[in-house]
C-alpha cells in the first residue's frame, strides 16, 4: 500500500472526499500521482533495432547520431541485421568501430554457396562476429542487456532470448530464408526473427523506462512495374511482411525512429555502408529537433 506524509489524506477523509463531485476530483487527481509498482522498477533507456539485411547498417548511424546527443541505450533487443549489430554494440564496441569494420569487409565473401536448404552458407557472419567480440559466447558476458528475436519454424513462433549461448542466436537471427542456410538449435529449425517479429519491444517494456524504436523498412514510396518484378518482386513482398508485424510494436515504443531513406537501398547493397550510415545519422537528428522531448533521456543514468 502506498501511504502520503500528508496527514489531511487520511482514509477518513478520503472516504468523505469521494462523496462530493469536487472530492471526486481531488481523489482521481491523487490516484493519478501514486506511481504503479511496475513503473517504479522500470530504469534507463531501451533500443529496439528492426532487421532489415544491408539496410540495417542505418542503425550505426542512428546510434552515434543518439550518443552524440547523450542518449546512450543500457539495453538492446533486435532482430536480423539488428541483432547482429546490437549485440556488438551491448559488448561495448564503440559505434565508430563496427561502422570501420563493416566498411572494411568484403562481402562477395558472403556468398559461399550451401546445400542445405539454401543458396548460402553463414560462414561470413560467424566469422565477423568472431573478429568482433572474440571472446564473447554468451548473453552474460555481454556488457548491456541484450535480447534476440529468433523464428522457430517448427512452431511458426518467435522467441526471443536473453541468456545462454549468443553467438548461434545471433547467426540464427540473421539466417534469411532461402538465402542463408537455417540454424538447427536443440533439434528445432531457426531462420530470420524478422519474419515473424521485426522489432522486439517486448522483453523491454517490463524493466525500461524509456525504449527507442530504429526501423530501416519503410514502404512508403510506390515502386513502378519494372521495380516490382523478379528479384525486385521479392525484396518488395519480404519487406511487406516485415512491415505489417513492425506496426502494431511501433506504437509500444517511447520514441520510433524510422530511416525513410533506406527504403531506395536494396536488402542486398552492402557496398553502400557509407551512404546508409549517412541515411541513419541524418534521420535520427532530424527526428530528435523535431521531437526535442526525447532529450530528457540525455545523460540519463541506468
Amino acid at each position: 500500500m502506498v501511504q502520503t506524509k500528508s496527514h489531511f489524506f487520511t482514509p477518513a477523509c478520503l472516504r468523505s472526499a469521494r462523496r462530493s463531485w469536487a472530492g471526486k476530483l481531488l481523489f482521481l487527481l491523487l490516484l493519478l500521482h501514486v506511481p504503479l509498482a511496475g513503473e517504479a522498477n522500470k530504469e534507463g533507456i531501451g533500443v529496439v533495432l528492426s532487421g532489415g539485411a544491408a539496410r540495417g547498417f542505418a542503425h550505426l548511424g542512428a546510434l552515434q547520431a543518439l550518443e552524440d546527443y547523450g542518449i546512450v541505450p543500457t539495453r538492446v533487443s533486435g532482430a536480423s541485421m539488428g541483432a547482429i549489430l546490437g549485440a556488438v554494440y551491448a559488448a561495448g564496441v564503440p559505434v565508430n568501430r563496427i561502422y570501420s569494420f563493416a566498411r572494411e569487409q568484403h562481402y562477395l565473401l558472403m556468398y559461399r554457396p550451401s546445400f542445405n536448404g539454401a543458396l548460402f552458407r553463414t560462414t561470413f557472419i560467424e566469422k565477423m562476429l568472431d573478429h568482433l567480440i572474440p571472446n564473447i559466447n554468451t548473453f552474460e558476458s555481454l556488457q548491456k542487456r541484450m535480447y534476440v528475436c529468433i523464428t522457430n519454424l517448427n512452431t511458426a513462433k518467435y522467441e526471443i532470448i536473453g541468456s545462454g549461448s549468443l553467438k548461434d542466436k545471433i547467426v540464427a537471427s540473421a539466417s534469411i530464408p532461402f538465402v542463408f542456410e537455417p540454424s538447427i538449435i536443440d533439434s528445432f529449425t531457426y531462420v530470420d526473427g524478422g519474419l515473424t517479429n521485426n522489432l522486439p519491444v517486448e522483453p523491454l517494456l517490463d524493466s525500461c523506462k524509456y525504449i527507442i524504436g530504429i526501423s530501416v523498412n519503410s514502404i512508403d514510396r510506390t515502386l513502378s512495374q519494372e521495380e516490382v518484378k523478379g528479384v525486385g518482386g521479392i525484396y518488395r513482398a519480404l519487406t511487406m511482411v516485415v512491415a505489417a508485424n513492425e506496426e502494431p510494436r511501433r506504437h509500444l515504443c517511447s520514441f520510433y525512429i524510422e530511416i525513410k531513406q533506406a527504403e531506395k537501398f536494396s536488402l542486398l547493397d552492402f557496398g553502400r555502408i557509407e551512404e546508409l550510415y549517412a541515411a541513419g545519422y541524418q534521420a535520427t537528428v532530424e527526428y530528435i529537433e523535431k521531437h526535442p522531448d526525447i532529450m530528457k533521456l540525455a545523460h540519463l543514468k541506468n
